[in-house]
C-alpha cells in the first residue's frame, strides 16, 4: 500500500428518494459507481461538486449540500472522502456511464461504499425554513 494522502470528492445524487449510481463498462473500474473526482490543491468541495453534477448528471439538480467526509484507507493510501448528496430533477442522459436507479436491496452493490452509508444518505433530507430557505451554514 502507498502512502499518500488523498483527497476527494463524491457525489450521490438522488432522484425521487433512490441513489442513481453510474454503471461503467468501458476501461478502469467496472461496476456501479457514484461520480467522484480527486479534490486540486485549493479546491473548493462545493464548487467541484457542483461541476461533477455538471458533468455526470447534466447539472439537473435542485438541491446540493454536504452530507459527509469519510476518513479511510484506500489502496494509495489514506483518503479523506468529501461527500454531497444533489436532489435530481431529472435522469442524467449516460454519457459517461449508464445511469441506474437504485432500489434499497441494490444498494449494496454501488461500489465504494457502505450500504449504510448510503441508506443514511437517503435519509438525510434538506430543512426548510419558516422563509422557505434551506440553506444552512455546516460550519
Amino acid at each position: 500500500m502507498a502512502s499518500g494522502v488523498l483527497l476527494t470528492v463524491h457525489v450521490a445524487p438522488v432522484l425521487e428518494g433512490r441513489i442513481v449510481a453510474f454503471v461503467l463498462e468501458a476501461g478502469g473500474p467496472k461496476g456501479s459507481w457514484l461520480p467522484w473526482t480527486v479534490l486540486p490543491q485549493g479546491g473548493n468541495p462545493y464548487e467541484i461538486a457542483s461541476t461533477i453534477v455538471d458533468q455526470w448528471c447534466d447539472g439537473a439538480m435542485s438541491d446540493l449540500r454536504l452530507v459527509d467526509v469519510i476518513s479511510r484507507e484506500s489502496d494509495d493510501g489514506w483518503e479523506l472522502a468529501v461527500v454531497f448528496r444533489a436532489e435530481l430533477t431529472a435522469l442524467p442522459r449516460g454519457e459517461r456511464g449508464a445511469p441506474r436507479i437504485c432500489e434499497a436491496p441494490d444498494l449494496a452493490a454501488v461500489q465504494g461504499f457502505e450500504a449504510v452509508d448510503l441508506e443514511r444518505w437517503l435519509e438525510s433530507r434538506a430543512e426548510v425554513g419558516p422563509d422557505g430557505d434551506s440553506s444552512k451554514l455546516v460550519f
